[in-house]
């Protein structure tokens, strides 16, 4: 059993706008938790947009309840600020019991450390990397990278595992280059409950094509949940006014088409325009509600998606906010 939380779910930027209360205004953050052999809960991370925030509050005073692990991983599909920007504000950083795994791709010479490192520079940000309590162990990811998250939180190398290792999640990498994405391209997850198969597959800051994306389609097929990158509508992609093809995004059209042919029982769209209020992907959400394969269900900052056997049990809204 596995559970599925979303702190962030906005693109680009992050709008803090009564408009967009309803899906939120953070942006990709995305957290799959599994009780691990003591009780604890081991989050995997993907994606440090402003959402992990408020994740890092909430994470806070678990930490030191051993309700959460205090060594964890986080994975980035690439190293955007709308996917970064959250984690010079991440409370673990600041406490030196926490072993954090941060892995991602190697961009311009510089691993996803050097690119933090970058970030946390005076004058414009007043405390430096190096200066940061917890323990940050940087890796890189490639292509057709396969790899296990074992039961203290930590990336086990070898694969497949050693016997005795029983491993919480079983990570693939599928690397995309531009015109998918601008420049650098973005790494796409496919994370796998080993206990019962469960798999979800993280296809975001990806520009599918009109017919889908064969490489998406192939590395995500049979998933039992897709989290897709929504960002354009039909008329927006298409429109002359103001083009947005080449920019690495996708329409909720193609979204499902890819999902449909992967044959996911869930579709996720995710990754929204944050010019689009509750109003519109109300009205998007109403469009698509009839289709049942795969069953759509939108992303919501806060939404908590409970999966045992590729089946959704549970479906509820956390309540994290600054406050004790």
């Amino acid at each position: 059993m596995i559970t599925l939380n979303f702190h962030g779910v906005r693109g680009s930027h992050p709008v803090p706008d009564g408009q967009m209360v309803g899906y939120g205004g953070n942006t990709s953050c995305v957290e799959v938790v599994k009780v691990n052999k003591a009780g604890v809960k081991v989050p995997l991370i993907i994606d440090a947009g402003t959402g992990l925030i408020k994740l890092g509050y909430a994470m806070g005073a678990k930490l030191f309840t051993n309700e959460y692990s205090s060594t964890f991983t986080m994975l980035f599909t690439h190293l955007h600020p709308d996917h970064t920007e959250g984690f010079n504000f991440f409370v673990p950083n600041f406490f030196p019991f926490c072993t954090i795994h941060i892995l991602g791709m190697e961009t311009l010479r510089k691993n996803v450390g050097g690119v933090l490192k970058g970030k946390m520079v005076p004058p414009t940000f007043p405390i430096e990397y190096k200066d940061l309590k917890s323990i940050r162990k940087h890796g890189v990811l490639n292509d057709g990278q396969q790899f296990y998250i074992g039961q203290d939180g930590a990336p086990i190398s070898r694969y497949p595992p050693a016997k005795d290792a029983d491993p919480l999640f079983e990570v693939q990498v599928m690397q995309a280059y531009a015109p998918s994405h601008p420049q650098q391209g973005a790494l796409y997850y496919k994370i796998r409950d080993p206990e019962d198969n469960t798999t979800i597959a993280c296809i975001w800051d990806v520009e599918s094509h009109i017919g889908g994306d064969v490489r998406v389609i192939t590395f995500a097929e049979q998933a039992d949940l897709m989290i897709h990158d929504a960002q354009y509508t039909e008329e927006e992609y298409l429109s002359t006014k103001n083009p947005v093809q080449g920019f690495g995004h996708s329409t909720f059209s193609m979204a499902i088409e890819n999902a449909v042919r992967a044959k996911t029982r869930y579709l996720i769209p995710f990754h929204y325009n944050p010019r689009h209020n509750d109003k519109l992907l109300d009205r998007i959400s109403a469009q698509y509600r009839h289709i049942q394969s795969p069953i759509v269900l939108m992303s919501q900052e806060g939404l908590s998606l409970t999966l045992q056997n590729g089946l959704i049990l549970q479906q509820e809204m956390l309540s994290i906010g600054f406050s004790n």
